[in-house]
């Protein structure tokens, strides 16, 4: 450290004792005691007030003003001192952003004076948005002042190369708050002892290289440099295709000395900041260590592979169809979804330490079992993250994981009510479920969080359309834990309640502020920046988004992660709920992401149907500057605007760097000469070079995505090929419901399962046809028979209820005596058993999953964490014939020593049996189910569920016919609300994810309540029974209420009541004009325009209303306003 510093260091510690010490002093010495010996009158206040000053009270007020500004200093100065010596950034207090700022760099610059070495925290504090505000130095000739360009201006003016961005000569890396060079060195070049070869490969922190500032460029070492851990090894750098078992055949002779590698590698820093943590992930341009042991020599290295191989796509992820062809093209699949190029890469896009920001009112997100909440810790022995997450929807990635959940749950809303009775809804393709997983598990924690920001952001449009103001010019987002920042590219006023920052382009406001604070306005208010999109997450976990409208982007640097960010820009812009309005054009890049929305989105993967796209961007885009010139509104202002006749769509286009067209080169101008009017962004991906791009991306081979313009340094969002195509195929599914029949269960040979589906219907094999068509051989029938459970004739039950002659036939089929008797033989307890259930001083536990999810149980109750040991004894439990260990490890994540401690929980909660002395819960080696499974199995004896006895009363009801609606009746009052309703914070920490994928008991069980439901009300209704069928229905609409069935049911039941306005109003409002998904109302399931088409009561009936004619129906049903 040179004398400059230490003088600096010294000065600035002067500075800090005369302020908190010195000032004060002097105040008492010249000014006296600011506080009064005893408390003022009023009488003497008005006396002071009104005699003629002498002077003696300016002298006060400036004394009372110097008071002040010394507190304030002070309280900046010693939180910032706090903070340093907790080695954690100093909260930012409302308001004193300058006084803080201050004493951020006089603490900084005092530290000079204690420190040894290249000081470990760096004095520059600047926001990666502005410069450093206190230190006047100049910036390096290679430094670029962070800052967004302003529209219109030549991207020619920035000189930043990327950040981080390797290259054959030299590696770039771009100061960031919290920065020194020591940091630098360790982290890039693996010792920070090595800060001086940065200081001689950057002559212009030789004059000082304790004072670095944030926005700062400087070269790196062109050569990777292990640290000093392994320095004395022989090191190695991950290539495309390797695994540390291959890496260990190869260079240390054995496949099973993967543990060494890894081992000697965990404390090696490797691009980006990372360590490796998991045997299974490693990325290509890490380096490890593979000194072979002391008694070996490493084998010949002519055993490298080709470095064109690639590394696998992340277990699970979903196989693109084989529909490219050698010259990569992508050609249509049969399945509709377009496959296209995959990435080489597997890039944990989170940051370093884990963060996930988007969840101001969720509790954290956490892939790790078996934390309850993210309030608690990973579990140091847990098996780590799932094998099934998929990385491109995490960390950075999150925004997307929460629009998507979203969207699947909106889209999932509307198509349930396309179920017939009798069938379920076809699930998604298995290779799906790590998607869907993920989508669920990651979305679960963010999707509140996205939804917050986009009623945030729409309220502050319905403000400034209020007071007829324009919106601002928008250039970023930056979401933290704490706040949402807006960051403009120009100075401008906001609404309370924001809170601006020194140069009013940086607006705040905490995520604690309730939205109605916020002022009115809501999901109709039209959302101001449709083209916001998240680009990247930076060093303390916040995501940052970009607003790409009106803009040319260029994507340069390296081309894989260069395509799986634009895949992800495009991903976001179909799902984002803010997005609603935008049309995307993808040309000649990320075809598979056209089964996302293709109602929005368009992919054209040859030239001519390209060139049509580029020029219809053009027309929009001149529409849109004509409109705004005569309105004299910008497209963002006019969108918002409730006065406007019209709306203001966005448009992206998505264009590969090879696309050659004048129309394009004329789009690009325009966007250049009038980037405000355009309502339209370009993004050119696989850029050589910036050109006149608005704004660069550039991304680095470690994943990471630099913004010279706002001096940004991220951590990429992407999408790989695999990733994009997994995505919108699980959507599209969505989207296009088809019937199924329910599952049956082959794994057991007793129990109901024996005779029925997962949902208690008996299979058909047990069945008969409810209207024969012909006579048995020998003229005689199939022998005695049961009624069926409706046995009156169709008609009858098809002019009072809302069903048809289909549903009866699925629901109600006809039931030969000997199945009955085989059921109620195999069944003898489940009369004793249902007494069970229902008596409060039971003796034997229960476990409720109809309805929110509950264990009842006799033995030690755990004191924590009882939604998760509640879901473990739900997952043993749904395995008739018990569960392995290995099945439960990987379920839930966990690693077998915590499996057995946890199933040892589960055992002294059920406790004893009473029917057998025995736990409920044996010892593994000893449940009956090890016969069957042939392996030790953990299995729950004599506990009793809801659902179990559900399935069980509705089987043997069906095999007893008309005498069986009884047990129907008996088993929806099992029923207290939607099946496996768990709590949120167990989905937020990734709880129940075992669902998809597997056996879909929670929606099983829903098409079970509806179906009986249905029955019973149908029954009912031809009985005259009136309060039984609505009891009936409400109980369906209490656990599926997404489902048209008991909606219909209802109508029925309040025309059969006489409540005909009741009867059209729900026909009316809650299936006619029913939308799911924000849009117009869909058109009427086959199913529904037949019922409608049965009953009068549902028809139109008055003059006035809106009418939708019913498909191959003569008639009309009132769907429109009363």
């Amino acid at each position: 450290m040179n004398i400059r510093a230490r003088l600096v260091g010294l000065l600035a510690t002067l500075a800090t004792l005369v302020l908190v010490a010195g000032v004060p002093t002097a105040l008492v010495a010249f000014a006296g005691n600011p506080l009064p010996d005893t408390i003022p009158t009023f009488d003497t206040i008005r006396t002071a007030l009104t005699i003629p000053d002498d002077g003696t009270l300016l002298l006060a007020v400036i004394t009372w003003i110097a008071w002040i500004a010394w507190a304030v200093l002070t309280l900046a100065v010693l939180l910032e001192v706090a903070a340093r010596l907790r080695g954690v950034h100093a909260p930012q207090l409302p308001g004193l952003a300058l006084p803080q700022g201050a004493a951020a760099q006089l603490v900084g610059a005092a530290t000079l004076l204690f420190l040894v070495a290249p000081p470990s925290i760096a004095t520059a504090h600047a926001t990666p948005a502005q410069p450093v505000p206190a230190v006047t130095a100049p910036l390096t000739p290679t430094a670029t002042a962070p800052g967004w360009t302003q529209a219109g201006a030549s991207a020619d003016a920035v000189t930043a190369p990327p950040a981080a961005e390797s290259s054959a000569a030299a590696e770039t890396y771009t100061v960031r708050r919290g920065d020194s060079l020591s940091r630098i060195a360790a982290e890039h070049l693996g010792d920070g002892d090595r800060w001086p070869e940065l200081v001689d490969l950057n002559p212009a922190l030789a004059n000082d290289p304790d004072l670095i500032y944030a926005g700062t460029v400087i070269t790196l070492p062109s050569a990777a440099h292990p640290s000093s851990a392994f320095r004395e090894g022989r090191t190695y750098v991950v290539r495309a295709g390797d695994t540390l078992s291959s890496i260990a055949e190869r260079e240390l002779g054995d496949a099973e000395l993967y543990p060494l590698i890894y081992e000697a590698s965990r404390d090696i820093p490797q691009p980006g900041g990372t360590f490796l943590r998991d045997p299974d992930v490693i990325d290509i341009g890490w380096r490890l260590n593979v000194s072979p042991p002391p008694d070996q020599d490493p084998p010949p290295v002519d055993k490298v592979p080709p470095a064109t191989e690639q590394v696998p796509p992340p277990e699970g992820a979903v196989e693109p169809d084989p529909g490219v062809e050698s010259d990569g093209k992508a050609q249509s699949s049969p399945g509709g979804v377009v496959a296209g190029e995959s990435s080489p890469r597997r890039l944990d896009r989170s940051d370093p330490e884990n963060r996930n920001t988007l969840r101001p009112h969720t509790p954290e997100v956490s892939t790790a079992y078996p934390s309850e909440s993210a309030a608690e810790a990973r579990d140091e022995d847990s098996a780590g993250d799932p094998s099934w997450l998929v990385l491109g929807l995490t960390g950075a990635g999150t925004v997307l994981a929460g629009s998507m959940l979203t969207l699947l749950r909106r889209r999932r809303r509307a198509a349930v009510r396309y179920r017939r009775p009798g069938y379920t809804l076809a699930a998604p393709d298995p290779a799906l479920a790590p998607i869907e997983k993920t989508v669920t598990v990651v979305g679960a924690g963010h999707a509140p969080a996205v939804e917050h920001l986009d009623l945030l952001l729409r309220r502050l449009a319905a403000s400034h359309a209020r007071t007829q103001t324009p919106l601002p010019a928008l250039a970023a987002v930056k979401v933290s834990v704490e706040s949402v920042t807006l960051v403009l590219t120009a100075p401008a006023d906001l609404p309370d309640p924001w809170r601006a920052g020194p140069d009013r382009q940086h607006w705040q406001v905490p995520f604690h502020i309730p939205l109605d604070d916020m002022g009115v306005g809501g999901a109709d208010q039209p959302a101001p920046w449709p083209l916001l999109a998240t680009i990247g997450m930076d060093e303390d976990g916040a995501h940052w988004m970009l607003n790409l409208e009106g803009r040319h982007l260029a994507i340069t640097g390296d081309h894989t992660f260069g395509l799986d960010l634009a895949r992800y820009l495009a991903a976001e812009a179909a799902t984002n709920p803010w997005a609603g309005a935008v049309t995307l054009d993808l040309v000649g890049v990320a075809p598979e992401l056209s089964g996302l929305d293709p109602d929005r989105i368009r992919a054209h993967t040859d030239e001519g149907a390209g060139g049509d796209a580029i020029g219809a961007c053009l027309v929009d885009a001149i529409a849109a500057i004509d409109r705004a010139r005569d309105t004299g509104r910008d497209p963002v202002t006019a969108r918002t605007a409730p006065d406007e006749p019209d709306a203001w769509p966005a448009r992206l286009l998505l264009v590969d760097a090879a696309t050659r067209s004048p129309v394009l080169e004329q789009l690009l101008d325009l966007l250049r000469d009038h980037p405000a009017h355009t309502a339209t962004s370009v993004i050119v991906t696989a850029a050589t070079s910036p050109g006149e791009a608005s704004t660069v991306l550039q991304v680095s081979a470690q994943g990471r995505v630099g913004v010279p313009d706002l001096g940004l340094d991220l951590v990429a969002v992407g999408l790989t090929a695999d990733e994009a195509h997994g995505c919108a195929a699980l959507l599209a599914h969505s989207s296009d419901p088809a019937d199924a029949d329910v599952p049956t269960d082959d794994t057991t040979s007793s129990g109901w399962q024996v005779w029925a589906d997962q949902a208690g219907a008996l299979r058909a094999e047990h069945t008969l046809p409810r209207h024969p068509t012909a006579p048995t051989r020998n003229g005689a029938d199939d022998g005695p028979l049961t009624d069926s459970l409706l046995q009156r004739a169709d008609q009858t039950y098809v002019t009072v209820g809302a069903t048809t002659s289909e549903d009866l036939t699925r629901l109600a089929p006809r039931i030969k005596k000997a199945v009955r008797s085989g059921i109620e033989a195999g069944d003898p307890s489940l009369d004793d058993d249902v007494a069970m259930w229902f008596r409060t001083d039971s003796a034997l536990p229960k476990l409720r999953l109809l309805g929110p999810v509950r264990v009842t149980a006799h033995g030690t109750p755990p004191t924590r964490r009882k939604p998760y040991y509640s879901e473990l004894l739900t997952f043993i439990a749904l395995h008739p014939n018990g569960a392995t260990a290995e099945e439960l490890t990987t379920a839930f994540g966990i690693t077998n020593v915590k499996s057995r401690d946890y199933v040892t929980t589960l055992r002294a909660w059920l406790g004893t049996n009473p029917r057998t002395g025995e736990p409920h819960l044996p010892d593994a080696r000893k449940a009956p189910g090890v016969t069957v499974r042939g392996a030790p199995v953990y299995q729950v004896l004599d506990l009793l569920t809801d659902a179990d006895l559900f399935r069980r009363l509705r089987t043997r009801g069906q095999a007893r016919g008309a005498d069986g609606i009884t047990d129907l009746t008996t088993a929806l009052r099992l029923v207290t609300g939607r099946p496996f309703d768990y709590p949120p914070e167990r989905e937020a920490a990734g709880g129940w994810a075992w669902l998809i994928g597997g056996d879909r008991h929670d929606e099983h069980l829903r098409v079970a309540i509806v179906d009986v439901a249905h029955i019973v009300t149908t029954h009912a209704l031809a009985e005259g029974d009136l309060a039984t069928a609505r009891r009936a229905a409400q109980t369906a609409r209490l656990a599926a209420p997404d489902e048209e069935i008991p909606r219909l049911d209802l109508a029925a039941v309040a025309a059969a009541a006489g409540q005909d306005t009741e009867a059209r109003r729900i026909i009316r409002d809650e299936v006619c004009n029913r939308s799911d998904d924000d849009g117009a109302p869909m058109e009427l399931p086959v199913r529904t325009a037949a019922v409608l088409r049965e009953r009068a009561v549902f028809r139109q009936q008055r003059a006035g209303w809106d009418r939708r004619s019913l498909s191959g129906a003569d008639v009309t049903v009132g769907c429109g306003p009363g």
